[in-house]
């Protein structure tokens, strides 16, 4: 392997590793000993354990193995780092900080866990000491961290395989809130009891830092005043009226010290409002101009798998989005409730675990649905498949129909699917196919 040459390996072919592909990274669509030859440094994925062969050949020759803590301390020596922490939003709200800042003139270094779609990407080097990135919790790999900024949009326990109490998961976030160094600041939800418990404890037990909550709460520090569906016509003029298309959620931040910024976003849902309300406090901290943070947040257009829109075809529209927590599912369902005459969801459960500790709590979020399909359950590297037929009971439990795999779903959804529906593609697997399937059959069935 040559010097400065980047290689990846996994399990068949996957759009990231395309997307490196295109970008001169060498990938491999199969583990082999021999694809970490040469290597400097092997970084391997929590999910893959010792007997992985690039893992154990790694060991073998005595190459640098990192996990992903290692590469993050890495990358973040001599960083002003802003890390996004949360069950949910991470993603939405790391893409929204980054994108408040470029427009700021602060061209801050991203790592992101889903493109954007401004950029076509989800990392970037920048100029500046600032780096944004995605604090994920999983492996505790947040705790790598030393966060200039930290923000914790909430506290909902997950990944029950390495975090088997909700005791154990709250006390990974009390560990990443300790790491923020004197002169470092917090921001916690409000809005969320998890979030706004890990400020308390922060208030009593840190000294040195600046500690503020965000949110919808009356009592927060920066604060959303006035959510609101809102419309605009041809010539700009606003409305209150709730119409199909398009709609966008305007509202007003007001923050410490005077403060504040009319802001009208183009993603939709209250979620929503709560993570550009989280981005701007962030990068106000930073020393962004309040104008230009609003300016980037109404340019913000997503990221991919994040109510994402697939298509539209004879008024059904199509919706993908990487939900696959309940809370998530309810989220997204009441986002998407404004444009439809129905609300069609399908999900696909995302590891047997999971699906087992949350099980009562996924059968009422998916009864929020108008309809509902329950796709099979996806098995990842982390866990075994779903054994015990968890998917099926599911499915018949929420009152839905059940799909053996997504292309069985994409028929059921066609079937199911009327003009003025949405439909939902729900989970962190491999559903996504689904729904452009879906689109597919759509077109079939509809006369030129």
């Amino acid at each position: 392997m040559a010097h400065g040459e980047v290689s990846g390996s996994d399990q068949g072919r996957w759009p990231l590793s395309e997307g490196l592909r295109a970008l001169g990274a060498t990938v491999h669509e199969t583990f082999d000993a021999s694809n970490v030859a040469g290597a400097d440094v092997v970084v391997r994925s929590s999910a893959y354990k010792e007997d992985n062969p690039e893992v154990a050949a790694a060991i073998a020759g005595g190459i640098t193995l990192w996990k992903r803590h290692d590469a993050w301390r890495f990358l973040a020596k001599g960083k002003r780092v802003v890390a996004i922490a949360g069950t949910h939003g991470k993603t939405t709200t790391t893409a929204m900080t980054w994108t408040a800042l470029h427009h700021a003139n602060i061209d801050a270094s991203l790592i992101c866990g889903a493109a954007l779609a401004e950029t076509g990407t989800n990392a970037h080097v920048g100029k500046s000491d600032v780096l944004v990135i995605e604090a994920d919790e999983y492996d505790r790999v947040f705790h790598a961290l030393e966060p200039a900024v930290a923000i914790v949009l909430n506290v909902d326990h997950d990944h029950v395989d390495l975090f088997p109490s909700r005791d154990e998961y709250m006390e990974a976030f009390r560990t990443f809130v300790g790491g923020i160094p004197r002169g470092g600041t917090l921001l916690a939800c409000a809005d969320d009891p998890g979030a706004l418990s890990l400020l308390g404890e922060a208030r009593a037990r840190l000294a040195g830092r600046t500690l503020h909550s965000y949110g919808t709460d009356p009592r927060a520090d920066w604060r959303a005043i006035e959510p609101e569906m809102v419309t605009f016509d041809a010539a700009g003029q606003r409305t209150v009226e709730r119409a199909p298309e398009p709609f966008r959620h305007g509202y007003s931040v007001k923050g410490p010290h005077g403060v504040t910024g009319h802001v009208v976003l183009n993603v939709p849902g209250l979620h929503n409002v709560r993570n550009a309300t989280a981005a701007f406090a962030a990068a106000s901290v930073l020393g962004a101009d309040a104008e230009r943070i609003r300016y980037g947040l109404m340019k913000f257009a997503g990221t991919s798998r994040r109510l994402e829109e697939l298509g539209r075809v004879d008024r059904v529209t199509v919706v993908d989005d990487y939900a696959h927590h309940p809370v998530e599912i309810r989220a997204v369902i009441a986002a998407m409730r404004p444009r439809g005459r129905r609300v069609i969801a399908l999900f696909q459960p995302h590891t047997a675990s999971r699906l087992d500790a949350f099980f009562e709590e996924f059968v009422s979020a998916l009864r929020v649905a108008d309809v509902a399909v329950v796709a099979e359950t996806f098995a990842s590297a982390r866990r075994d498949s779903d054994a015990r037929g968890a998917s099926r009971e599911l499915a018949l439990r929420a009152g839905a129909q059940y799909a053996r795999d997504p292309d069985e779903a994409a028929r059921l959804l066609a079937d199911l699917a009327r003009p003025g529906d949405v439909v939902l593609i729900l989970g962190a697997g491999d559903i996504r196919p689904a729904g452009e399937r879906l689109l597919e059959l759509l077109r079939a069935r509809t006369p030129a």
